[in-house]
């Protein structure tokens, strides 16, 4: 796992040097998008959203390969368990994050699928990833330990109960904020200030336990504003909002051109 799949592997080193991230969710199931945003898009990873869309194993799998070796492919698995982390690591996935992550145990159950020994427990198998098992050696166990991404979702009230327990767990990399179900959790309208500075001390106290801060956002500035706080590894909007919002705006232009048109006796007689 050498050469050109380096940059592929490389969001751990990446977050490490400091550097902020970008990447997109993808919710259409579908080889040619993950093609199309890997080739054209300049985002510095993507992520499959196999939690809330029609993504199985082989779609995932495919996906994964369709978007080549340049851009880092993340997969947010269905749910914490054993199989879906499997099959996404196995797929090729450079990390996985785990949604409803809410206690130590959990976040333990999650290093125990995605770790390989002695930092977990994940199994050997001739997937893509180990090229079908012809490199499944110590030594790539010891790679993958070293490079696969480790995210898990706080999103609940359960977790900010117990978040110095699951910061605690050796394997995790990253805590990831879904700011709509926190929200829905504690009974507090999204991006209010309540939400957020709850949210800023998530960040703070991730990064003191040494572990990578991340969120979604749906537009620039919360980005920004994630961004200024420290945050390095934003999810920003995803593929079917970037599609709707795209064609919203051309035909808004279209319609204001044909506006302007008529008002200039140039519309339809």
């Amino acid at each position: 796992m050498a050469g050109q799949e380096d940059a592929f592997f490389a969001l751990r080193e990446r977050l490490t040097a400091g550097e902020t991230l970008i990447g997109t969710f993808i919710q259409v199931p579908h080889m040619v998008v993950a093609d199309f945003l890997a080739r054209s898009a300049g985002l510095d990873f993507l992520c499959l959203e196999a939690e809330h869309s029609a993504m199985g194993a082989e779609t995932i799998q495919g996906m994964v390969a369709a978007a080549g070796t340049g851009t880092p492919v993340l997969v947010r698995v269905e749910d914490n368990s054993w199989v879906p982390i499997a099959r996404a690591l196995d797929g090729g996935a450079a990390g996985v994050i785990a949604p409803r992550v809410n206690s130590a145990a959990e976040a333990s159950a999650l290093v125990g699928a995605a770790r390989y020994p002695t930092m977990g427990d994940r199994g050997i198998g001739p997937g893509r990833v180990t090229a079908y098992g012809s490199n499944s050696g110590p030594d790539y166990r010891t790679w993958a330990n070293q490079h696969i991404v480790v995210g898990a979702q706080v999103e609940t009230r359960r977790a900010l109960d117990d978040l110095d327990g699951i910061l605690a767990v050796p394997g995790i990399d990253l805590i990831f904020v879904g700011p709509m179900d926190l929200a829905s959790s504690l009974g507090l309208a999204p991006g209010s200030p309540e939400l957020n500075a709850i949210i800023e001390d998530v960040v703070r106290r991730a990064q003191a336990a040494g572990r990578f801060a991340g969120i979604f956002a749906m537009t620039p500035e919360q980005v920004g504003y994630w961004v200024d706080r420290g945050v390095q590894f934003i999810l920003y909007g995803s593929d079917l909002r970037y599609m709707g919002s795209g064609l919203a705006a051309a035909l808004e232009a279209y319609r204001e051109l044909g506006a302007t048109d008529v008002a200039n006796g140039k519309g339809a007689s």
